[in-house]
Parts: C-alpha cells; structure tokens; sequence
C-alpha cells in the first residue's frame, strides 16, 4: 500500500508519518526529502529548481517499485490546487501512477488541526531547521488560494489532529486503514 499525509504546512504531516512508519513497518519519504534537493541547488520555483525536484523523485520512485510490495510507504504533501506552477497536482499524479504501476492501494489522509493550533506548530524551530516553512501568514494564503483534494486515492480520510498527540493520530490512522482494507 502506498499512504500519503495531505495538509497544510505545520499541521504534523512529518511527525505523524513518523509514529505511522513504526506502526506499520513502512518507508517513509516526506516532500522535503526531495523539495530540499531542489532548494540546496536552485532558486526555489525556478525551473531548475523544479528539474531538480522532478529527478529526484523519479530516482526515488524507480527505487519504490524495487521494495517488496507488501512493505508500505508513507508519503508526506501538500496536495493542492492553485498556485501558478501546477506542481503539486502534478506530484500527487505521480503519486497515483506509482500506485498502479505498484499495483497497491493508494490510502489518503488529510490531517487538519484548528488555524490556531496550525499557527502555533508552524514556527515550532524543528521546521526551520528542515527547512520547512514558519510564516503563519502563509497559512491564512494557502487557505484563501489553494484548495487540498485527494482525488484517485482508493481510500481517503479526513483526521483533525488539534488534540491528539502524532501517537494518537498515527493510531487512528493505522486502525482506519485495517478496518478499510479488510
């Protein structure tokens, strides 16, 4: 099965996917994995930025469909519409195609937490040091021009994760996805 953690910057994608890789015995590969390649050696959103982006992710793709198909990977993203560069539709595709072409499930979950808490957890200094984003303004943006979907998952869930620790969450998750699947 392939899992992808949709939602907003700071909502605990990362954080969860952790505690859901151990719950499940899954590889993780979280956005920044393959976005922070990208901003080491380009401008951000520049067009090398994103040929940059685009290999690495077929390298690690290719790498993907050489695990065993019974091990999971947990992916972490924002997928979303809007934006001028059309990439994050364009990765969540990838998503779903590497779903098929792995012949496995394809589970989305959308974590969601109140403004306030995402306000809070975004400029927590762990992101800064991933180079993750901190401006909470950010968020109020994203929300007024982006909209997040999961279309072609063959399962999808929506978790608000404002009071429950990444523990909780990863549980939660874990359960929904045996009482889907079975």
């Amino acid at each position: 099965m392939i899992i992808n953690l949709n939602g907003w910057p700071g909502v605990g994608k990362l954080t969860t996917a952790r505690e859901l890789s151990k719950l499940t015995g899954g590889r993780l590969l979280d956005n920044h994995t393959l976005l922070n390649f990208g901003k080491a050696l380009a401008d951000e959103g520049s067009p090398e930025y994103y040929a940059l982006v685009r290999a690495v992710r077929s390298v690690a793709f290719e790498a993907i469909l050489k695990l065993p198909s019974a091990l999971p990977v947990i992916f972490t993203s924002v997928v979303a519409r809007g934006g001028t560069s059309g990439f994050l539709e364009e990765n969540w595709q990838a998503i779903v195609d590497l779903a098929e072409a792995r012949v496995c499930n394809l589970f989305s979950v959308t974590l969601t937490c109140s403004a306030t808490e995402n306000a809070r957890r975004i400029v927590h200094e762990d992101r800064g040091l991933r180079r993750k984003e901190q401006d909470p303004e950010l968020l109020v943006e994203l929300a007024r021009t982006r909209t997040l979907f999961d279309d072609g998952a063959t399962f999808r869930t929506i978790i608000d994760n404002s009071d429950l620790s990444p523990e909780e969450t990863a549980f939660r998750i874990h359960s929904w996805m045996n009482n889907t699947s079975s």
